[in-house]
């Protein structure tokens, strides 16, 4: 595996760094139920669901996606470890992303935050949609605005929900910032 530092520092190194390697070290496989790319980066499929797909990071785009639903899952979540933030004072996460499709095809982005029972989800309130040509999407989470998030949390996660039919994207690029 390439050796990467993480040099950056704020409240979005952690998740900004797992992106960066996502780019920066090659890897391919199979899109099933906690697949993992890289430490820290892992699908979530819904057990229920019947899908085949594969997925490939690395080189010139972030990710890319392509699978065929047999049996709609009721979620496939990539996850990307975020750390313990301390949101105390943030007053808003964002993202910018840029994102293309064989055809139109969607995804949703949240910041999960862990919670006494188990977890919290936050979602952006855009819907991303990849389009045939490369596409640029901007979504921010008020975080001054909402109660869903909790300011503290043991650990946090940004979730990209992919949409439940077959779908091929690229994700060419994505940023997180909290500011």
């Amino acid at each position: 595996m390439t050796d990467l530092h993480n040099t950056h520092f704020g409240l979005d190194a952690q998740v900004n760094h797992r992106i960066a390697a996502l780019r920066a070290v090659p890897g391919e496989g199979d899109l099933k139920d906690l697949a993992s790319p890289l430490p820290d980066v892992f699908f979530s499929i819904d057990p229920e669901a019947e899908l085949g797909g594969r997925f490939r990071n690395g080189g010139e785009d972030l990710i890319h996606l392509s699978y065929d639903v047999v049996k709609k899952p009721r979620w496939i979540g990539l996850h990307l470890a975020a750390g313990a933030l301390d949101l105390t004072g943030s007053t808003v996460l964002g993202v910018v992303c840029k994102s293309q499709g064989r055809e139109a095809a969607t995804f949703r982005i949240c910041l999960r935050s862990a919670a006494q029972d188990g977890f919290v989800d936050a979602f952006l309130p855009k819907t991303v949609v990849a389009f045939a040509q490369p596409s640029v999407h901007v979504d921010l989470l008020r975080l001054d605005a909402t109660d869903a998030v909790p300011e503290q949390a043991a650990w946090r996660e940004i979730v990209l929900f992919f949409q439940p039919d077959s779908a091929d994207i690229t994700l060419h690029d994505l940023r997180v910032f909290i500011v």
